[in-house]
């Protein structure tokens, strides 16, 4: 369930505008201090991999090129799927009573 919850994650931070992956990995282990970042990008090119993002190289600033990411309609597609997922394990969880 962990992983799943940190692919939705990692997506719902790429739909949110084009980033490069050391972005991507400080805005998530905002959320996950815990989280080791070798897992964010691990599970960024996976995602990468599978089509729901794709990259390109940034223009060169001053620093070395960058690598960044932008989320596909597979993706979005992925993200839509995950987030109905997400609210049916929450509502279900609630019927609970947690």
């Amino acid at each position: 369930m962990k992983k799943g919850v940190l692919e939705m994650c990692i997506l719902q931070t790429v739909s949110q505008g084009d980033l490069y992956g050391y972005e991507i990995m400080k805005r998530v282990t905002e959320s996950f201090p815990d989280l080791n970042e070798s897992t964010v990008y691990a599970v960024l090119r996976r995602l990468h991999s599978d089509g729901c993002t794709e990259s390109y190289t940034g223009e060169v600033s001053g620093g070395p090129k960058r690598k960044y990411y932008r989320i596909t309609e597979s993706g979005k597609c992925r993200l839509d799927e995950m987030k109905k997922e997400w609210n049916d394990t929450l509502s279900a969880v609630k019927l609970l009573g947690i």
